[in-house]
């Protein structure tokens, strides 16, 4: 079964008074007329579809004698883009690679953030706490009473050390 319908025809698909009047192949546009006169085109490609006013009916031309025959300046479809919507892909873009940024930045700074710099006094020492140290074991192993070393870190717990963070042992 073809395309092809009765309803394929000008009579089924323009309105009342309209007429198909030429085709412009070089720039695919159809050309019509309406009753009072008026010139109307449709869009590039399109042989219906939204019709646009190329010029006024033919009783108006004595009152734009001096104007050329252009769209109206109402015609949405007549107007060049704007550069905000020439630029709308580099937008796009700028987008995508300052949210990259943004991540590098945070995760850098997650990093960063769990490095804690421990600052001992003078009559202390830094120790790096390893795999399966505790409280009790560090104090033995430095000969330190469990007290002093948590006098000397004020604010430690015991048990949530994590590995690699540091922690001061006073001297006896």
């Amino acid at each position: 079964m073809g395309r092809w319908s009765y309803y394929d025809t000008d009579e089924e698909r323009l309105p009342e008074g309209m007429r198909r009047i030429g085709y412009d192949a070089d720039t695919q546009t159809y050309t019509f007329s309406d009753a009072e006169g008026a010139v109307w085109e449709s869009a590039p490609g399109n042989q219906y579809g939204q019709l646009h006013r190329v010029s006024p009916p033919y009783g108006d031309d004595a009152n734009n004698a001096g104007e050329p025959l252009h769209p109206t300046s109402n015609d949405i479809t007549s107007k060049e883009p704007s550069w905000r919507h020439e630029m709308m892909p580099l937008l796009n873009w700028f987008l995508l690679v300052g949210l990259f940024l943004l991540l590098v930045f945070w995760f850098i700074s997650s990093a960063a953030r769990g490095v804690d710099l421990t600052v001992c006094s003078k009559h202390s020492s830094l120790y790096k706490i390893h795999s399966g140290d505790s409280c009790w074991a560090i104090a033995e192993g430095h000969g330190v009473p469990l007290e002093a070393l948590l006098q000397e870190n004020s604010g430690i717990d015991c048990d949530k050390l994590s590995v690699g963070s540091t922690i001061c042992i006073p001297r006896v």
